[in-house]
């Protein structure tokens, strides 16, 4: 029979941790990103902390279950990132054991029948840590778009978790971002069945240098977290020693976040701006906005109703065969976003001329609530994040306990 009854403890179970808080012991935990957005970097990192005498490793000032860490690499047969990434990190950490970190290639993907041999030889010396490298390349028969095929090697790696026990971190690609969508957002490349039996997940992607001072840092949002509260994002900044030959991640405050209709205010008033006076059709403006800010049509829209709510946007028509209009600068500009303060009026020449006068400070302000960059982020509001709000994904996984099922066939 399928179907087993479960003893309910009398006093909530203590969750056991590979990472505390963040990457639970016994499940799969999925980190998914672009090519080139430091996933390597990252399992090199926490294989080292793990490497470390007991209760000295830490990730994200977060202890690290102390073990053996087992790196299937299917990207790269040769294992060569994670041959150059463990060793960088050894020369920054002399106390980790480099024996207990065990990089194996997959060649040919993996079948049921590779899963259950692992299992067998891992039984008897379970790791602290299990990472596979990447879904795509290690089920290569799986089209990741059908959840029905997806399920299935999801399905055995969490069986595989729960057996041995140990911390099993997937890494997954993402596919192309739309307007205005952030990895956070955009999940895993394929099927949301992906998230189904993770009991946590997170978008890794580096911040942006100009938003962090010219510095190399990745930011780690959490998306799905069944244990324990969902974490801020978390900061991590490469530094490397003098020598240039070894380096380490340390903690990075993150920049305050702007929301993306902020964002999409600060270009348009920027873009009306510069057209002065003679304004600028709705169509280009919104284009404009759309291209600059990084964002949605339908953001743009948003923050361009909000504007002449405000006062701030004023569309005047022209003189001509079918009346054209054109959006330019209020007259009076009110505030926008949230801090209130008035972005582009002079008061000296207040109501004196048609368009306001904009010194260079004005401007700046103008300018800093743009953001000219490639990725948006959330401005750190994870219960927007719909990847953050599947109940039904983060609390009903399929059970592990029947093993891993012979007549699945993935390649």
């Amino acid at each position: 029979m399928a179907v087993k009854r479960l003893l309910l403890p009398p006093e909530p179970p203590e969750v056991e941790w590979g990472v505390e808080g963040l990457f639970p012991r016994g499940y799969v935990s999925l980190v998914f990103a672009h090519q080139g957005q430091g996933k390597t970097r990252l399992v090199s990192f926490l294989a080292v902390q793990a490497a470390r005498p007991e209760g000295r490793g830490l990730f994200a000032k977060r202890r690290v279950r102390h073990g053996r860490v087992v790196i299937l690499d299917a990207d790269d047969p040769g294992g060569l990132g994670y041959a150059l990434w463990i060793n960088r990190f050894l020369k920054a950490y002399e106390d980790a054991d480099r024996g207990l970190v065990d990089l194996r290639s997959v060649e040919g993907g993996l079948t049921p029948e590779d899963v259950a041999v692992l299992e067998a030889e891992l039984k008897e010396d379970p790791p602290a840590f299990l990472v596979l490298d990447a879904f795509s390349s290690a089920f290569l028969g799986v089209d990741v778009v059908k959840p029905h095929l997806v399920h299935a090697p999801m399905r055995a790696l969490t069986a595989l978790a729960h057996s041995l026990n140990t911390t099993l971190i997937l890494l997954d690609h993402v596919g192309k971002l739309a307007p205005g969508q952030s990895v956070a957002q955009k999940g895993a490349l394929g099927s949301v069945v992906k998230l189904a039996s993770p009991r946590a997940a997170f978008a890794l992607e580096r911040m942006p240098p100009r938003e962090v001072e010219g510095r190399d840092v990745v930011k780690l949002t959490c998306v799905k977290q069944s244990y324990a509260p969902l974490p801020p994002p978390i900061g991590l900044e490469l530094v490397w020693l003098q020598e240039e030959e070894g380096c380490y991640f340390k903690p990075y405050p993150l920049p305050e976040g702007q929301s993306l209709e902020e964002k999409a205010e600060a270009v348009i008033l920027l873009v009306l701006q510069e057209a002065g006076e003679e304004g600028i059709p709705r169509k280009e403006l919104l284009e404009e906005a759309v291209r600059r800010a990084n964002v949605s049509e339908r953001t743009a829209k948003a923050a361009l109703s909000a504007l002449r709510g405000r006062g701030a946007v004023e569309v005047v028509e022209l003189p001509g065969r079918g009346a054209p209009r054109v959006y330019r600068l209020a007259n009076c500009v009110v505030s926008f976003a949230q801090n209130r303060e008035n972005a582009v009026q002079d008061e000296a020449d207040f109501g004196q001329s048609r368009l306001p006068k904009m010194d260079g400070g004005t401007k700046n302000a103008v300018q800093d609530r743009a953001d000219f960059g490639q990725s948006d982020e959330e401005g750190q509001k994870f219960s927007e994040t719909p990847l953050a709000e599947n109940p039904g994904l983060a609390e009903n996984p399929p059970s592990p306990e029947g093993g891993i099922e012979e007549e699945w066939i993935w390649l």
